[in-house]
């Protein structure tokens, strides 16, 4: 039998290119399916506030976004997990970027009405009404409507709010020794009765916003005085 012997042609080092190659892939096809999930979430958000939940079907989602209906199930599973996706990309509308973190050079009661007036006016926006109508019609039929709102939507802008009152509180010397439900109640009072006129078709003025703002704050801070500390 003839021996054979191993080749002693020394073994090539890959190029570059081969070597990164799959990783480029990987990294290119992550910010196509991340892309692809932004377009589902908001073909999702535009149909539900157009037509509600139960009348807006997946296809017709896949539709208005692209893709396929194998991809959506892929990133979502259900109809209730993609509603739940919408609530907590809108919940992060609440807090933009300047509003993440109170400024340092202000008093309490300007950075609580700031951020009230934001939440007020997402609240009172057409979409968030939107929102706000669907959920109380269509939430006691759908369980799982009503699961992703209470768990994905409230729950988010509570941990959210809580947050930003935990650093105002550091901050600016807030007494808040539970800022989960100091974060409740603040919510509560911008919410007042304002939202419920506005879903029922009646007429919010500014002025009318303005005053229930100062009186939210001015409420939550009696609950919530400043630690006044002697010189």
């Amino acid at each position: 039998m003839t021996q054979q012997h191993p080749s002693s042609e020394p073994d090539r080092p890959l190029s570059s290119a081969a070597v990164f190659r799959p990783r480029v892939n990987r990294s290119r096809r992550t910010r196509q399916l991340a892309a692809r999930r932004e377009q589902f979430i908001a073909a999702a958000e535009k149909l539900f506030l157009e037509h509600g939940f139960a009348k807006t079907s997946v296809n017709a989602i896949v539709r208005e976004a692209g893709g396929s209906l194998a991809t959506l199930y892929s990133e979502f599973g259900t109809k209730e997990a993609l509603f739940e996706s919408v609530l907590c990309q809108r919940v992060m509308s609440f807090f933009v970027t300047e509003r993440a973190r109170p400024r340092p050079h202000s008093d309490a009661e300007s950075e609580l009405r700031l951020l009230a007036t934001h939440m007020l006016k997402r609240m009172l926006s057409e979409d968030g009404l939107a929102v706000y109508r669907l959920v109380i019609h269509e939430a006691p039929r759908f369980p799982g409507l009503r699961k992703a709102f209470l768990e994905a939507g409230m729950r988010g802008l509570r941990e959210h709010t809580a947050a930003y009152l935990s650093k105002l509180a550091a901050t600016h010397e807030l007494r808040i020794a539970d800022c989960a439900l100091a974060a409740g109640q603040f919510i509560s009072l911008v919410q007042g009765s304002l939202v419920l006129t506005a879903a029922c078709g009646g007429t919010t003025s500014a002025r009318m916003r303005a005053n229930h703002v100062r009186q939210a704050v001015q409420a939550f801070l009696k609950l919530y005085p400043a630690d006044r500390r002697p010189g």
